[in-house]
């Protein structure tokens, strides 16, 4: 390549600065094209054939032979013959040249031989032909995900000289059945490029192949591409947790990215590892949609936020924690931070946390409800200080009046005889009798009667049944004159008939049920 760019310069340095002269006149050299009408084609190399002959006395040493001609369509060279050419005697060589892609017909050229001064050109004709050739091509990826488009460019590009005429088509098959094809006849200009651009729109899942043929100048091709479009067997799973709603998508090696998932109507795509997460503060039911490779999902989430009722009772803090829809949430960190300072516990089976008034102190506590599977819950309740006991002039400390009388215990009762029963031993008598049916009154009570507990909470109703510890509930029956809209229970069956509450169940001994009923 560099040697062509020096001789292109030499030529036009010659060209330039050293008008071709014939060889008639002085001349003491003469050249000779040995055949002056040369057929080409575009894109060819034309080899030119000539002789020098020296017709000088002295030898000749470094002619250079160059040819002249169009500016455009060949590309020209420049050769230095070395041989040394004796008086009288002649040298035969070659020069090349090079046919570029022009119109068809004759061109005139001629050749130049230089030594020293002295100047001898030839002229020479290249007779350029119809060169009737072209290329086709298709572009197409390899594999598509479905639920994309797919774009298919085909092109035709002539590298002819002239004119082409003939007949262009194309097909997209998929799986044996025909999807689109075309065939016209048509023409194409020299180095014209026609070009033809398929969009298929979110093509079904297949294999898939395209054919562009053509007929130019006789001259039949065809190029053939295939593809697939596929679908991944993707999974997904969709939760709250930490106040944020949590979007995770996966295949067997893993995480998922570029997966569009839509949440309270903002779409997102996983990160690197298939991750979505979209923070929430209220409760409510959230749609989730997934685009799955062109699979589309749609789920829900119901973020419930937790419900703090506190009430004071005998010097502490009961605290029922709830779900949006009232039922009692157990296992809930509760936080109770006060004067003094915090109070942590954790709601029991039935939703309770009790808080320690000794470690908060009295006045303005706000009281927090954290789980990692609901919104936080919080409240503020006022807790006034019990009253001192009073202080007497003397400086001891005097008790609060009591209402039963204090044991005296420097009494002395005499001694009992067999003769005669003392009448105070009457009345221990009937004290220990009637103690002895209060502790079996409320043994039984405890133990064989059940226990029903109600409780009404802002807009919610409460009921709570325990079975007696030494027997079952079988067919219990609870009615309660309650308007309420709703009514739900852990066990048995609860419904509202002419204005009043019906609760039918069975317990085991000691097993606990509960009903909660939204009020109208």
């Amino acid at each position: 390549m560099r040697f062509k760019l020096c001789a292109l310069l030499m030529v036009t340095l010659l060209l330039v600065h050293m008008p071709a002269v014939s060889s008639e006149g002085s001349s003491l050299l003469s050249v000779t094209v040995l055949n002056d009408n040369i057929p080409a084609l575009p894109g060819s190399t034309v080899v030119v054939p000539f002789s020098i002959t020296n017709l000088g006395n002295e030898t000749i040493n470094n002619v250079t032979v160059y040819v002249t001609g169009p500016a455009q369509g060949f590309q020209y060279s420049v050769k230095v013959i070395r041989t040394p050419i004796e008086p009288g005697k002649s040298v035969n060589d070659t020069i090349s040249l090079n046919v570029l892609n022009v119109p068809p017909g004759k061109y005139n050229l001629t050749l130049v031989a230089r030594a020293g001064n002295f100047y001898s050109t030839a002229k020479f004709v290249v007779s350029v032909g119809v060169l009737s050739d072209y290329s086709l091509s298709v572009e197409v990826g390899g594999r598509y995900i479905y639920g994309n488009d797919v774009v298919i460019t085909l092109k035709a590009i002539s590298k002819s000289n002239g004119v082409l005429l003939g007949s262009l088509g194309y097909e997209i098959v998929r799986e044996g059945v025909i999807l689109k094809s075309y065939e016209n006849s048509t023409y194409l200009n020299p180095g014209e490029v026609w070009e033809k651009v398929i969009v298929l729109k979110k093509p079904d899942v297949g294999n898939y192949t395209v054919v562009l043929w053509a007929n130019f100048g006789g001259k039949y091709k065809r190029v053939v591409k295939t593809f697939e479009v596929y679908q991944r067997k993707l999974q997904y799973e969709v939760y709250f947790r930490d106040g944020a709603i949590y979007v995770r998508v996966f295949n067997s090696t893993g995480g998922v990215p570029d997966i569009a998932v839509s949440i309270d109507n903002v779409t997102f795509k996983t990160d690197v590892d298939g991750e979505v997460s979209y923070l929430v503060n209220e409760p409510g039911v959230y749609r989730v949609t997934l685009n799955l490779d062109g699979r589309i999902v749609t789920t829900f989430v119901d973020v419930k936020k937790l419900i703090v009722s506190p009430r004071v009772l005998n010097g502490s803090i009961v605290v029922r924690v709830m779900d949006s829809t009232g039922v009692p949430v157990p296992n809930v960190t509760v936080v109770a931070s006060g004067p003094l300072g915090t109070d942590y516990s954790v709601t029991n089976s039935s939703g309770i946390a009790v808080v320690n008034l000794n470690k908060t102190g009295y006045g303005s506590i706000v009281i927090k409800a954290e789980s990692d599977r609901y919104l936080p819950g919080e409240a503020v309740v006022t807790v006034s200080k019990p009253p001192f006991p009073t202080t007497s002039s003397s400086g001891q400390t005097q008790a609060p009046p009591s209402t039963s009388s204090p044991l005296n215990t420097t009494t002395q009762f005499p001694p009992r005889t067999s003769e005669a029963t003392p009448s105070g031993s009457t009345h221990v008598g009937l004290i220990l009798i009637l103690a002895g049916l209060l502790l079996a009154g409320t043994s039984y009570l405890a133990f064989a009667v059940p226990i029903v507990h109600e409780e009404t909470l802002d807009r919610y109703y409460f009921l709570k049944v325990r079975a007696p510890r030494l027997r079952p509930l079988k067919n219990y029956r609870v009615e309660r004159a309650v308007n309420a809209v709703e009514v739900r229970a852990t066990k048995g069956n609860a419904k509202l008939e002419n204005g009043k509450l019906v609760w039918e169940l069975d317990l085991e001994p000691g097993e606990e049920a509960y009903l909660q009923a939204v009020l109208g």
